[in-house]
């Protein structure tokens, strides 16, 4: 099954997959940090690499990209506003390797751990280029066909202001927003918050706050997986 957290940038994804990850495992099942291995092992970099570099010659793949430019299509002056990308190519491409590997695992009882998955590739490119949430919901539906299985999203939501000030206290490049400025990063927050919102309030997810305990959020989320039979 697939496990993956959508938030803002900064709002402790990562720092939430890790504990759950520890829980999952005491309770006597299979778990891969998926997101944690992308990072920091060089096999699993090639691997995406090479992924993205063949996507399209995958039937479904490119009828995902024909769907999801239709959607783009209908906001005719859609363009980044951040800066962070310079066009859809990207995106398309990491929700077609997402969609591919997420049909695999959520037909298996191993649980993947993803702190940057599919949703939030989607949210992230909608963000840069401000797109309204019809084009966002449409852009979901049409990266989310055709998979099926087990898969649960965890919403770590966080106030903007806080995380405003959590990503100026860092002292390190960790990722492009770090390089914006004051405004244009209060800009894109804002468009961060609506998109997870709107996708909130379209899907089942499971909502946990920044400011809540780390064992009480990751207990929240194995009473949920343990509801809808999850991991079983």
């Amino acid at each position: 099954m697939v496990i993956e957290c959508i938030g803002l940038p900064g709002s402790g994804k990562t720092y939430l997959m890790a504990h759950l990850e520890e829980e999952i495992r005491k309770n006597g099942v299979r778990c891969v940090n998926a997101s944690d291995r992308s990072m920091n092992r060089v096999s699993w970099k090639a691997a995406r690499k090479l992924l993205h570099a063949g996507i399209f010659l995958e039937r479904n793949a490119r009828r995902l990209q024909a769907r999801m430019e239709k959607a783009l299509r209908a906001e005719s002056q859609a363009h980044s506003q951040y800066g962070i990308y310079k066009d859809e190519r990207y995106t398309l491409e990491s929700a077609a390797v997402f969609r591919l590997v997420y049909r695999r695992m959520m037909r298996s009882d191993t649980v993947y751990l993803f702190d940057e998955g599919l949703v939030h590739a989607v949210v992230k490119f909608c963000a840069d280029f401000a797109l309204q949430e019809e084009t966002f919901l449409k852009l979901m539906e049409a990266a989310e066909s055709g998979i099926s299985g087990k898969r649960l999203v965890v919403y770590n939501a966080i106030a903007q202001d806080s995380c405003f000030a959590s990503l100026r206290k860092r002292n390190r490049h960790i990722c492009d927003f770090d390089e914006l400025p004051d405004d244009a990063l209060r800009g894109i927050l804002r468009e961060y918050a609506r998109l997870n919102t709107a996708y909130e309030n379209s899907h089942k997810v499971v909502t946990v706050r920044r400011e809540e305990e780390i064992d009480d959020k990751t207990g929240r989320i194995m009473v949920a997986l343990n509801k809808r039979g999850l991991l079983r």
